[in-house]
């Protein structure tokens, strides 16, 4: 698929995988592009996501992509990175710098998952990148096979890119 570049994000999409960058219009806000979704609820500020998929993405995806972790075969992965509020970056939970790049299979858990389905296994980690606060979330569709999936999953997180925000008008 190529590389994909919004919302101060970018990923390199291996070749046989889906991925998108997209962020809901919030209330009142023109809509960027249909696949962003509908608008949010009013007073409710939105952050861009980001989905990296062995399978195709559905057009309708949560940000933690509950919607497709049923069509993920054994060799499939999920990547989520959904972004929070900067204000969150650098608190307790967002402490870790830096966009985690070499996850370590042993570290994915089947009962780590939004929602469990047998045989799977996840990973959720939360990091500040740029003055930015993140969650990182990836399902695997093995957790056996997690020896032979995770090196996939690091070859997308080191094209990962996250930019520094840019400054607000004043």
């Amino acid at each position: 698929m190529g590389e994909l570049h919004a919302h101060g994000v970018a990923v390199d999409v291996p070749a046989g995988w889906d991925g998108r960058i997209s962020r809901r219009p919030e209330h009142g806000e023109v809509r960027a592009a249909s696949a962003d979704g509908p608008p949010a609820p009013p007073g409710f500020t939105t952050r861009p996501v980001t989905h990296v998929a062995s399978v195709p993405l559905p057009a309708d995806l949560a940000d933690f992509g509950s919607e497709i972790v049923e069509d993920l075969g054994p060799d499939d992965a999920l990547v989520a990175l959904v972004e929070y509020d900067p204000a969150s970056a650098g608190t307790t939970i967002f402490t870790p710098q830096g966009v985690p790049r070499a996850l370590d299979p042993e570290l994915f858990d089947p009962n780590a998952l939004q929602r469990s389905l047998p045989g799977q296994a996840g990973l959720q980690l939360f990091f500040s990148e740029q003055g930015r606060a993140h969650c990182l979330y990836v399902v695997l569709g093995s957790y056996s096979r997690r020896h032979n999936v995770v090196p996939r999953v690091n070859a997308v997180l080191e094209t990962l890119l996250i930019e520094p925000l840019a400054p607000g008008p004043e």
